[in-house]
């Protein structure tokens, strides 16, 4: 079997039809598709277009609920933030903190929240030659540049014998290319074209297929130097019954459209409550009309045909003793329609693990109590969510380590206090944890070495403490004892010699 015969069964298997139920796929992402032999929902997949569409609140079937999953997402983003990385070289740190924070920045961000929000997500790590780009900066060149991969448009095969290892990735690109030059003297712009070309990346080369034309692009071939797939999947919150990540948005979403319902019918509630109608009690229409609307009756005192009784400018009905007028108002639902929302809202506060004050919901001047009790299960989260992504942004580092021809290491990732309040309570117990170990080590109850790696629960940057030891010992200045001071002279004019 030929390459491109190989491309096109890959790409049947992979961008076949499928039908989407709710946010998750009812069928399994695999060449056979079989419930009996393994979960319900595994292999399954994300609707990444419904969940697109509540992010960016694109559905207008679930407008008036979908508001909420912006802040959802993006507020994750922004307590995760960047994390600092670390190894026994500071030359290396200097440059993977650089990459990081200078680099990689806007990208990472990106990958925080599609993950989040899509379930999983693909980072490509890619060096473009410097020679390439006149505007490209060497250090630029060597931090190299991280391309978010969209998960519809990518392919992997996993290395048998180590899951690990991408044996094979093809992505799906969608070029302009000229079909016909244009003639610039006429005023005719070139004719372009939109062609589909597949990737295909394995350790050893770089192969490009346009499926467009069918044929292979022999002359974008490359060797791959590196000796790997530069790219990484990116999963949020792993679930092996899935065999993938999970969504943000998977167990909100019933109560997003139970809200958008509530909302919905609370208007329009409101609508019927505000236009009242009129109710009058007229013992004799004839005379009614007469006295309050002359223009709708004819010469004879009789009723146009057609005619339409005009209410601007009434502000005084007359009537006879015994007749009455009154206003038909629809009963307020709306008292019940905000308990209803405000209970919905807990609900998702309580499913996407939420606090309330990310809504802004919280007024002025209530209880910190409320706000803590909300606040320390969200920490706990934002630590979940660090520790998910570590591996995935330690993958990234050894393959910029690997490009630039530097041995792999695995940095170890310090991320900032999600709170001010928590940097002062962390600052105590380190204090109050040094005083104890102290008392320990002076009644020679522990050693130095334990000593310091208890500090280094405490202190990530810190090496093992054999090399800590190492370290401290050379920062130590032995104080000059017994050294006579300097004899002070004059000189014949007083000054100092």
């Amino acid at each position: 079997m030929g390459a491109w015969q190989k491309v096109r069964e890959q790409i049947f298997r992979a961008w076949g039809p499928i039908s989407w139920s709710g946010l998750r796929s009812n069928f399994k992402m695999s060449g056979q598709i079989s419930f009996n032999d393994g979960p319900t929902y595994e292999n399954t997949v994300i609707s990444y277009d419904s969940a697109r569409q509540l992010y960016g609140n694109l559905n207008s079937d679930v407008s008036l609920g979908a508001f909420f999953t912006k802040p959802i997402i993006d507020l994750q983003v922004d307590f995760i933030g960047h994390p600092t990385a670390s190894t026994d070289n500071e030359n290396l740190d200097d440059f993977l903190n650089e990459c990081l924070h200078v680099h990689w920045a806007a990208e990472i961000q990106q990958m925080l929240r599609n993950s989040l929000r899509d379930s999983t997500t693909f980072v490509r790590i890619q060096q473009d030659p410097i020679l390439d780009d006149v505007l490209m900066t060497k250090e630029e060149s060597d931090a190299c540049r991280l391309v978010i991969v969209d998960p519809e448009r990518i392919v992997i095969e996993r290395d048998p014998m180590n899951e690990n290892i991408l044996a094979q990735v093809i992505i799906k690109h969608k070029i302009e290319m000229v079909e016909e030059p244009g003639d610039y003297i006429q005023g005719v712009l070139p004719r372009m074209k939109e062609h589909e070309i597949l990737e295909i990346i394995t350790p050893e080369k770089f192969q490009y297929f346009d499926t467009t034309d069918r044929k292979e692009l022999t002359d974008w071939n490359m060797t791959n130097t590196w000796g790997f797939v530069p790219i990484v999947e990116v999963y949020n919150e792993y679930d092996s019954t899935l065999k993938g990540g999970q969504s943000e948005l998977e167990v909100v979403n019933p109560l997003i459209h139970a809200f958008h319902d509530v909302l919905k019918q609370g208007l329009q509630a409101h609508k019927y409550h505000s236009i009242p109608k009129t109710k009058l009690k007229i013992q004799d229409v004839q005379p009614f009309i007469k006295n309050n609307f002359p223009e709708a009756l004819d010469e004879d005192g009789k009723v146009k045909p057609n005619s339409v009784v005009n209410w601007k400018g009434k502000e005084i009905l007359f009537l006879q003793s015994e007749e009455d007028a009154e206003f038909l108002e629809a009963k307020s639902v709306l008292g019940d329609t905000k308990t209803l929302a405000d209970f919905l809202m807990d609900c998702i506060c309580v499913a996407s693990e939420t606090p309330r004050w990310a809504f802004m919901t919280i007024e002025a001047g209530s209880a910190n109590q409320a706000n803590n009790a909300q606040t320390l299960p969200w920490a706990k989260k934002i630590g979940r969510k660090r520790r998910n992504y570590n591996k995935h942004i330690q993958q990234l580092l050894k393959m910029v380590m690997k490009i630039n021809g530097d041995s792999p290491t695995k940095a170890t990732l310090t991320w900032e206090i999600i709170r001010i309040e928590d940097q002062a309570a962390f600052n105590q117990a380190l204090q109050f944890l040094i005083m104890g170990l102290e008392v320990a080590a002076g009644r020679k109850i522990i050693s130095d070495s334990t000593y310091r790696e208890l500090l280094r629960q405490f202190i990530p940057n810190m090496k093992n403490p054999t090399q800590e030891a190492a370290d401290a010992e050379a920062n130590f200045v032995p104080e000059i004892a017994n050294v006579p001071p300097t004899p002070v002279t004059s000189g014949q004019n007083g000054n100092n010699e």
